[in-house]
């Protein structure tokens, strides 16, 4: 087993979502993107193209048209840390004092059990939605402080924050991941597996606590695991997967915060080594 887990810490490799295309101007609110994408979907279906590929470059050069920037997803994660991001312009984050989180909203959460016939349980939804909150806050709280309770807001210039979990998928069972990573380390080798594949996304609305004005919108959807390595150190849990991509969007949704701040900010995230 030592000589598997070796094998496995000195090739392991991080993998992101899977690659589609995104349209990035943070100054259009989501509401103005969806207007836009459905303009420029009317314009390709009125040429009536056969071609795919072409259909894509014609809808591709309407969204630039109207000031978009067109790149891969990937590439939307490393300019901008999300799939889809708006800004208030000329918004001064450095009045806020403090920001206050309110309780993760559930309402329209989709939980895959990656298990046949497999429903989650009230306890498990509530379970993910208290270590969403539990993370957020300590990401966010290493930028600004995170005020508990709404009372603590009397008197001070805060933030709000509002968050939607939409959908998780629990990992797979350790032991049969741990049998499957096994097999490949057994002559002949053969190349690593994918991390666990499921569909995980959020959105969060930043808004001036007083007057509800939306300051900040972002919005997020993975197909694969985005903070974790194949192998290590940490027990298993059924929910891992979904906790690392909570603490990804913790870290990148900390960092967008602290730079519009104009303040410094380390990144919490890590290699997390898993223990099957």
């Amino acid at each position: 087993m030592k000589k598997i887990y070796y094998l496995l810490l000195s090739t392991m490799v991080l993998s992101g979502c899977a690659a589609k295309m995104a349209y990035l101007n943070t100054q259009k609110p989501p509401g103005e993107v969806k207007k836009d994408k459905a303009d420029c979907q009317a314009v390709v279906d009125s040429f009536d193209l056969k071609d795919a590929d072409l259909k894509q470059r014609k809808f591709n050069q309407c969204m630039k048209d109207k000031g978009y920037n067109v790149v891969t997803e990937d590439t939307a994660k490393k300019v901008q840390g999300f799939g889809e991001l708006w800004i208030k312009p000329q918004t001064d984050f450095k009045v806020y004092e403090a920001v206050y989180i309110d309780k993760v909203d559930l309402s329209q959460l989709k939980v895959d059990m990656r298990l046949p016939e497999s429903k989650a349980n009230e306890a498990d939804i509530n379970n993910l939605g208290e270590e969403m909150l539990r993370r957020f806050s300590g990401a966010l709280g290493s930028v600004m402080q995170v005020i508990p309770d709404q009372k603590d807001a009397v008197g001070k210039k805060v933030l709000y924050a509002g968050l939607k979990l939409n959908k998780v998928s629990r990992a797979q069972s350790g032991v049969s991941v741990a049998l499957q990573v096994a097999g490949h380390f057994v002559p002949p080798f053969t190349p690593l597996p994918d991390p666990p594949v499921g569909t995980f996304s959020f959105e969060a609305v930043f808004a001036d606590y007083s007057s509800k004005e939306e300051l900040i919108i972002v919005s997020d959807e993975c197909k694969k695991d985005e903070n974790a390595s194949l192998a290590g150190l940490e027990k298993y849990e059924r929910w891992k997967h979904a906790y690392n991509i909570m603490d990804y969007w913790a870290d990148h949704l900390a960092a967008l915060l602290a730079k519009e701040r104009n303040s410094k900010y380390k990144s919490r995230l890590g290699i997390k080594l898993i223990d099957f």
